[in-house]
């Protein structure tokens, strides 16, 4: 387990979120347990040829492809860092998963999310219209939705904006459409008067992640829409992609990479039979 806190010291001197860290010592520690089953030697005797059964394993047991790529991320940043301190003689890199498969969309249909909204908007809590309506108006991530202070937003009678903390302790700021700006104005009308920075208050305090996805999965059950924070966040990134340019994209999403952004510009089956539907000859 010594190996295991380095790491996690490590992560934690590169200012990763604790989500992220989270993720890479589960990862890690999935890998060390499988490693220990394998083999009777330690992991110091590491080599690239367990990556690779590594990686035959995680593709027996049925997982997403991404989910299985993250994994393997995650052990080969491990690896890295394995052979930075010394324990290991050289890093070891598996390569990731090849998709043959066409990506899918991930974000909610157009009938969807108007039935999602409109049942948000018509019950009426300000809270969950304001969460729908930043979530989607934005296309923050959720830990970044529950993290938004009060001091964090600025807003005036024609134009708003947000400052949001991002992966890796990175800022950027997100104008606020009229829709959003509404929403929060109208929020912050009836939010409790409590000591709390944080903008969303539930009955114990400060929202936290898992309190926004059980709101979104209520409404979601009522009018049989499947959703979660990141659909909208991909809804958002897809609907921005038709008009606006990757790079806006990229800072609005708060992505690190453009290549990252670029997944949005995969192409629906709607877009599909729609381009063929048109076609005359």
């Amino acid at each position: 387990m010594g190996y295991i806190q380095g790491f996690e010291a490590y992560l934690r001197s590169k200012d990763r979120s604790k989500n992220t860290i989270s993720c890479y010592i589960r990862d890690v520690l999935q890998f060390t347990a499988w490693y220990q089953r394998k083999t009777e030697y330690g992991l110091d005797k590491w080599i690239e040829l367990d990556g690779v059964e590594y990686k035959k394993y995680l593709q027996s047991t049925n997982q997403a492809i991404l989910t299985i790529n993250r994994k393997i991320a995650s052990i080969n940043v491990f690896s890295q860092w394995m052979h930075q301190q010394g324990y290991i003689k050289e890093e070891v890199h598996t390569e990731a998963v090849r998709n043959k498969v066409v990506r899918q969309y991930k974000g909610l249909a157009e009938k969807d999310l108007w039935k999602l909204r409109n049942e948000i908007h018509r019950m009426g809590n300000r809270m969950h219209i304001c969460m729908i309506e930043l979530l989607l108006g934005t296309g923050i991530r959720v830990s970044e939705l529950v993290g938004i202070k009060l001091k964090d937003i600025e807003i005036s009678e024609r134009k708003g904006l947000l400052k949001v903390r991002g992966k890796g302790n990175s800022f950027r700021t997100i104008p606020l459409n009229k829709d959003v700006r509404k929403a929060i104005t109208r929020y912050l009308e009836v939010r409790p008067q409590v000591e709390s920075e944080y903008l969303c208050i539930g009955q114990r305090g400060a929202l936290e992640r898992n309190a926004v996805n059980l709101i979104l999965n209520k409404y979601g059950d009522r009018v049989n829409v499947k959703v979660t924070p990141h659909m909208l966040r991909h809804t958002l990134g897809y609907k921005l992609v038709k008009t606006t340019p990757l790079t806006t994209i990229q800072q609005i999403l708060g992505h690190d990479h453009v290549a990252t952004t670029n997944f949005y510009t995969l192409t629906t089956q709607q877009d599909m039979a729609e381009a063929l539907g048109n076609i005359e000859w």
